[in-house]
């Protein structure tokens, strides 16, 4: 079902895999400084390990970040947590590894939002059921993002009490609004969450907004175009960089 929007006074501030600018991306020091950086939530990405626990990784093994070509739906936990996956950003991070979504869940602060992009199609949810059930987060502070119609759906349908966003790249879409809101009623998705990556997907995302729709956007780095989304009132802003998002939005309250 579409979520309805009138627009925020101010976009939600996301941090992209934690403050990754700062910090190496999907570890615990950059939830930290994403939070420290005054983020209203962090987005993360999830996937599962051969014995079935679930962790926060964008790809499918560390070699980008580590050097490591394990891959993670084929590897165990304890092996894939021995793999450095912070030293790439510098020496003080070279103790951080891959974190468990159940760590990462339980350490969302009060008030605070997680948006859970999931990578792949997870036949058995049972796990992420309980992992969510056992966080005692409010179901406002959960928020899915997929890229498939199909898990959309899938997610919909075992969580009928959390919001689940389909991620769109516009220009795929020849940034046609009438298109994406026909992607968003087969998906049965709460609105959508777009890609920005130039003027006329700004412009997409002022239609969307006339209409009342939730829209998200990524990965949002410029301070231009953060000011025109802000403009737009669209629902949140997935950035790199949530602290200059955060002094943007102060100057603007001022």
């Amino acid at each position: 079902m579409v979520e309805p929007s009138t627009g925020t006074k101010n976009p939600l501030i996301i941090a992209h895999r934690g403050a990754s600018s700062k910090a190496p991306e999907n570890t615990f020091i950059a939830y930290e400084t994403a939070w420290n950086h005054h983020a209203d939530a962090i987005e993360i990405d999830l996937r599962k390990t051969k014995d079935g626990v679930l962790v926060c990784a964008h790809d499918n093994n560390f070699n980008r970040v580590s050097g490591s070509e394990k891959n993670i739906s084929e590897s165990s936990y304890k092996a894939l947590s021995e793999i450095d996956i912070g030293s790439w950003k510098g020496k003080k991070f070279k103790n951080e590894r891959v974190p468990k979504l159940e760590e990462v869940l339980s350490e969302i602060p009060k008030g605070k939002k997680v948006f859970i992009e999931v990578k792949v199609v997870i036949k058995n949810l049972d796990e992420l059921s309980r992992l969510i059930l056992n966080s005692n987060l409010k179901k406002t502070q959960i928020h899915f993002l997929c890229y498939l119609p199909s898990v959309v759906k899938n997610i919909k349908n075992n969580f009928p009490n959390q919001k689940a966003t389909l991620n769109l790249i516009p220009s795929l879409f020849n940034y046609d609004a009438n298109r994406i809101k026909q992607e968003i009623a087969t998906s049965n998705s709460d609105g959508i969450s777009l890609h920005i990556d130039s003027k006329e997907s700004i412009k997409l995302v002022e239609k969307l907004k006339n209409e009342r729709l939730f829209v998200l956007t990524w990965t949002v780095n410029d301070k231009r175009f953060m000011n025109k989304l802000i403009e737009a009132k669209v629902d949140g802003i997935i950035t790199d960089y949530p602290k200059k998002l955060a002094k943007i939005l102060e100057k603007i309250d001022e």
